[in-house]
């Protein structure tokens, strides 16, 4: 294989790696925010059902 071609299939095969780590890294950051979305989402609710416990308590 001449110098070149090793050179130019080295750039394309970091460059596709480089394009394949980037999107993983997307998809994990948008995992990670539906993750805590619905983490705060559920914490909200247990608080309301938590307040409708305490006022049938104090009832």
């Amino acid at each position: 294989m001449p110098q070149q071609s090793k050179l130019i299939h080295s750039r394309d095969e970091w460059r596709d790696k480089a394009i394949r780590r980037g999107d993983e890294n997307r998809e994990h950051r948008k995992v990670r925010k539906r993750y805590r979305d619905s983490i705060a989402q559920l914490k909200a609710h247990n608080r309301a059902l938590q307040q409708i416990i305490a006022a049938k308590k104090n009832s």
